[in-house]
């Protein structure tokens, strides 16, 4: 008996190691581990500066790298997938496993043996994935055990800090902090949907009215989650979709935003030190994403009483802003979509809108002015418009004019326009409303876009040096003298932003109509002496040649009568890499002397047909 307890004794105490051992919550990552110490050949950034223009590459040496999991997909943010990042960059690793945070958590060390794996970029984000999907794309790590070595619990990299004007390529895929005080454009909205589990972007902004986007999963456990209403620090990894940057926050722990917002204000929807002002406004809603809170730049997207506010939708290849109580549990709701402050000079001002209505319930759309917003509707006074708008009597979806409202009593002022919807889902007032085509300009001129008032003559001027710089990110282009026209479907040139420099740009990505043409025209330019024409081109994303130059000896601002001529430049091709400039080289006008002359960009292209190449145009210049 003494023999068998001794034996007892020592299996009892093996069992209490044992179990002392294994006793973990298994839906938690492990502590630590240790480190197997593989050679490592390859730094991250090394390995990103072999991916070539093909839609693959494999990678068939011995090669070795090593980094720290930065982002894993704990939170619902990422999926299958985390993020390694050593001191020179980060990557994107595709694996075939859901949870995968609970092997690779944030703050593991990982090897990585590449060989046989295959390099590939989701518009222009590099990943890392293991084998060839029988469309052609790059699938996930299947074999994880053959690849991927785990090793210590890290130390997580200090972010790097970055403003938003400063981000860069190398900044993708790695932890950033964003230098001073940014805030969320929007206010009062969710982070995604998390009812639909759709994904949302927003914009947030820095105090130089610079902006990114924030891009979050509607199976983020935070989707629900409004959206912080101050001012702070942000925390998150960089992305990148062809040539926007999004950011993606790992959790809300990364986010401290409860201070004073840029302009001094906690929780005001405002953005910059002063209420944006604008001389004009001509919006057609089509910078935004289907689904997505409406956050442009000066525009106020408020929320009064629930939880939803003004909305971007798209049907038949139109993008618009709606609001609607359908389907919403709040007992009130009210948000308003407020212009930036339109100065009112002494030249008459017309606003003209459209709306629309959908499953009419109630008169849910008012629309009025005020003289002394200040970036929160509540406290401002606004007076009613003497405007049309859509009710019972009209289709679902068809747009209504307003009219033509004249604000010229307001001269010497500044002005905003607000658009209020109320509903209550509960009590069946849940009709929607859309809103699109926004214009308020001097005598029906909205922005820019038709220099010829009235019978005026064009514009004309001696030199022409354009650079575009005075754009803002994703808005129409409207330039003083210059025409921007759609002559097929719905879309113009809008200005863009990439790493500091602001360019026009045309494309039928993601178009739904049948067929695109728009015109970028510059002013008249008199040709008294012999004069050379210069720009440049650059394309993205190549599936036809879609954009041509013409001149024109006889244009009075009507486009579709003018004589054109087709002007022999070079123009980024299919061989140019994707927003690589390139020169026109000079174009001699010579032969137009003693005539005034105008230079057109048209782009044509076709989204369902699969016509969608980007076009950019920068430096115009007649000189």
């Amino acid at each position: 008996m003494k023999n068998l307890a001794k034996i007892f004794l020592p299996l009892f105490l093996i069992s209490l190691a044992f179990n002392a051992c294994i006793k973990e919550d298994f839906d938690q990552p492990p502590t630590c581990g240790t480190d197997p110490k593989l050679p490592v050949t390859t730094t991250i950034q090394e390995l990103k500066a072999l991916r070539t223009s093909a839609a693959y590459d494999e990678i068939k040496e011995d090669l070795i790298i090593k980094g720290v999991v930065v982002a894993d997909d704990a939170s619902g943010n990422w999926y299958k997938s985390f993020v390694l990042q050593d001191s020179t960059a980060g990557i994107v690793i595709l694996i075939d496993q859901a949870d995968s945070y609970v092997n690779y958590p944030r703050g593991r060390e990982v090897y990585v043996r590449l060989k046989g794996l295959y390099l590939s970029d989701y518009n222009e984000l590099i990943q890392l994935g293991g084998f060839i999907q029988q469309d052609g794309t790059v699938g996930p790590v299947v074999n994880l055990t053959d690849h991927l070595v785990k090793s210590v619990c890290g130390v997580m990299p200090t972010p790097k800090v970055k403003k938003i004007s400063e981000l860069t390529v190398n900044d993708v895929s790695t932890l950033v902090t964003l230098e001073g005080t940014v805030n969320f454009t929007a206010t009062g909205v969710t982070f995604a949907d998390a009812v639909n589990q759709t994904t949302t972007n927003l914009d947030l902004a820095d105090c130089d009215g610079n902006t990114v986007i924030v891009r979050t999963s509607g199976f983020a456990d935070f989707a629900a989650e409004t959206v912080p209403s101050g001012g702070g620090t942000f925390t998150g990894v960089l992305s990148i979709f062809r040539s926007d940057y999004q950011f993606l926050i790992r959790d809300l722990s990364d986010l401290d935003m409860n201070g004073p917002r840029c302009n001094g204000s906690g929780g005001d929807p405002c953005t910059g030190g002063t209420v944006p002002t604008v001389s004009g406004v001509d919006e057609d809603f089509q910078s935004g994403a289907d689904n997505d809170p409406i956050a442009l730049d000066g525009w106020t997207n408020a929320v009064i009483q629930g939880s939803r506010s003004w909305q971007f939708k798209a049907f038949q290849g139109n993008i618009y802003a709606q609001a609607t109580a359908y389907n919403d549990a709040a007992a009130t709701m009210e948000t308003w979509l407020v212009t930036p402050l339109i100065e009112i000079t002494n030249q008459t001002k017309i606003l003209t809108f459209e709306s629309a209505q959908a499953f009419y319930t109630h008169a849910g759309l008012t629309a009025w002015f005020s003289t002394d917003f200040k970036c929160d509707p509540v406290a401002a006074t606004w007076v009613p418009l003497a405007a049309t708008l859509a009710g019972p009597g009209d289709a679902n979806y068809a747009f209504v004019p307003s009219g033509d409202i004249d604000l010229s009593a307001l001269i010497g002022q500044k002005v905003a326009i607000g658009f209020k919807y109320e509903g209550s889902g509960p009590n069946d007032k849940t009709g929607s409303y859309q809103l699109d085509n926004i214009k308020l300009g001097e005598g029906g001129n909205t922005g820019g876009n038709d220099p010829c008032q009235n019978g005026n003559p064009p514009l004309e001027v001696a030199t022409l040096n354009e650079d575009f710089q005075s754009g803002t990110n994703d808005a129409t282009l409207a330039l003083t003298g210059w025409q921007n026209i759609a002559t097929e479907g719905t879309r113009t040139w809008r200005y863009k932003v990439f790493q500091g420099n602001v360019y026009t740009q045309a494309t039928a990505y993601t178009d739904t109509a049948p067929g695109m043409e728009t015109w970028l025209i510059t002013p008249l330019v008199t040709i008294d002496a012999a004069k050379t024409l210069s720009f440049e081109t650059a394309k993205a994303f190549w599936f036809h040649d879609g954009l041509s130059i013409w001149i024109s000896s006889d244009f009075e601002c009507d486009q579709a009568t003018a004589s054109w001529q087709p002007l022999n430049a070079t123009l980024a091709s299919q061989s140019d890499a994707d927003y690589a400039f390139v020169p026109s080289g000079n174009i001699d006008l010579s032969p137009f002397i003693g005539k005034s002359i105008a230079i057109g960009f048209k782009y044509i292209g076709n989204g369902p047909g699969g016509k969608t190449t980007t076009y950019i145009v920068d430096n115009v210049k007649i000189q």
